[in-house]
This record gives C-alpha cells, structure tokens and sequence, in this order.
C-alpha cells in the first residue's frame, strides 16, 4: 500500500507539473510592451469584450444546470485556458499584493512552491482515509458486486472536483459582470473563500488526497490477493473485475494530473489569504526566527 500510494502521488505530481509548464511562458508574457499596451490600467471596456468576459458570459451561464452540465465537459477541452491564468492572476495579485510588489511578483514560481507544499500533505495518510479504508473491507463480501460500483466512487469524486473548479472561474467572472458593464484595465476578480465548499479551499486538497489514495488502495489490495490467494480467488473471480479496476487506475490517474491538479493549484490560489510560501526560504526563515 506504501509502495503504491506514494507512486502514485509522485507520478499525479510529476504529470501534473509537466502540465503546467507552459504557464512559464504566459508568465513571461505579461513583462512583455504587448502585453502590458493591451493591458492598459486606463483603458475603459465593455465587460462581455474582455478576452475573459467572452469566454463566460454566455446564456448557459445563468442557468445552474446549464452552467454544471458545460463546466463539466470544459474541463476535459482546456482545463486551464491562457485567459483564465491571465485573469486569476491579476486578481490574486490585487488582493493580497501592494503596487510596488506587482512587477517584480511571480505568479508561476508562487504556485510551483505551493503545489510543492500541498504534495507532503497527498501523500500522507490521514485518519479519515484509514476509516474509508474499513469501509472498503466492509463491501468486498459476497453479493455486493463491489468491484461494479467501488472503483467508480474516486471517478465520480475526482470529476466533481474538476467541475466546481471551473464553475469558480465562471462564477467570478459573472460577478465582474454585476458589479458594472464597463470595466478599467484587466477585469478583477473578487477572492474570496466562500466561493468553495465549506468556505474551504483546502477541502478540495483532501478530497485530491482521498481520491489518490482510494486509488492505490485498490490496486495493492489487488496485487496482494493476487500473491496471497492467486487468480481466480474469492476476491477476484472474473476478468470484468480485472479489466474494471485498471482501466478506473488508468483513467483516475489521467484525469488527475492532466485536468484537476492545474485547476487545483491555479483556483485553489483565489482564496482570502494567501499561502506562506509567498515569502522565499530565507525570508521564512527570518519571520520564524523573529517571531520565536
């Protein structure tokens, strides 16, 4: 189970930062003359001709269905799109940084080491998870076909996660929308931690967490019985069970570096405060030290 929870945490994490590479190259950009001319802090616009205001101020954004039924499927077209980071960015950098701080603040490495931060706590394992875990033992017995519905549970899970992470980024760009039709500059976006269950972003981390370790569960409950009893056995007594379990590992595995741990460390950062990891090691350092 060791062996297998922390491999797949660190090929979750390893894919998932192969994935957002590219927003190296969106955070050059904005130190670019082009960017900051389209970028204008006295430009006035129309909200809804804004790059991000074309992207979701549509018809389906003011019907909740509507609204879950296409954040559903975007996040599998672009998970995180350049005008998304673009915009999230500049509002993190409004709430929580000074105008002196902006230029020279770095969004991409600010995430880099967050994402770096939020790995120590997937790949433990918490209380929560060993009870799960009974849970699991409890429906592998005879007459549950627990291997029909069991290894859907983290897919269903992980695709609800991807889904309210998109529906956050539409959510805030409909609030630029109330709050006027003109906008100046780069539109805003209002931070906050009510904009997540609970009123808590790191609820999200936890479910990542559950969802990647359910996942290493099964499949080392499955080598384990495999080497214990052999196959076929009690535990595993035909090919739909075998077929079922990897093909959910394959695709769980996918779909969480690729498509939800972007929009985890980009969305999650739209919090009311941001992480302690802003400040750099030495700088950690010396508050710790002063603070003592």
């Amino acid at each position: 189970l060791a062996v297998a929870h922390v491999s797949y945490c660190i090929a979750t994490f390893a894919l998932g930062r192969l994935k957002m590479r590219k927003w190296r190259a969106w955070e050059d950009e904005t130190k670019t003359i082009e960017y900051q001319f389209y970028n204008d802090p006295e430009r006035f616009r129309f909200a809804r001709e804004t790059s991000f205001g074309r992207r979701h101020f549509h018809f389906w954004s003011k019907s909740p269905v509507l609204l879950w039924i296409v954040c559903f499927f975007r996040q599998f077209i672009t998970s995180v799109a350049k005008v998304d980071y673009l915009t999230l960015r500049h509002g993190f950098m409004m709430a929580h940084l000074t105008p002196q701080n902006q230029d020279n603040f770095d969004f991409q490495i600010y995430i880099k080491r967050a994402v770096g931060k939020d790995f120590k706590v997937v790949v433990g394992i918490s209380p929560a998870l060993w009870l799960f875990t009974v849970l699991y033992f409890l429906t592998t017995t005879n007459g549950l076909y627990s291997y029909l519905w069991v290894p859907f549970i983290p897919l269903i899970i992980i695709l609800l996660v991807g889904t309210k992470l998109q529906m956050i980024i539409t959510e805030m760009g409909l609030r630029i929308g109330e709050r006027g039709e003109i906008v100046k500059g780069v539109p805003v976006v209002e931070t906050g931690d009510h904009l997540f269950w609970f009123n808590r972003p790191a609820f999200v981390l936890f479910l990542i967490n559950f969802v990647l370790f359910q996942n290493a569960f099964q499949v080392a409950f499955f080598a384990w019985s495999w080497w214990k009893f052999g196959y076929p056995s009690c535990f595993h007594k035909n090919a739909a069970d075998l077929a079922i379990r990897l093909s959910m590992g394959v695709t769980i595995q996918v779909l969480c570096s690729y498509v939800t741990l972007p929009l985890y460390a980009l969305v999650t950062q739209m919090g009311s405060s941001m992480k302690p990891i802003i400040f750099g090691d030495n700088v950690a350092t010396a508050l710790r030290s002063w603070h003592h």
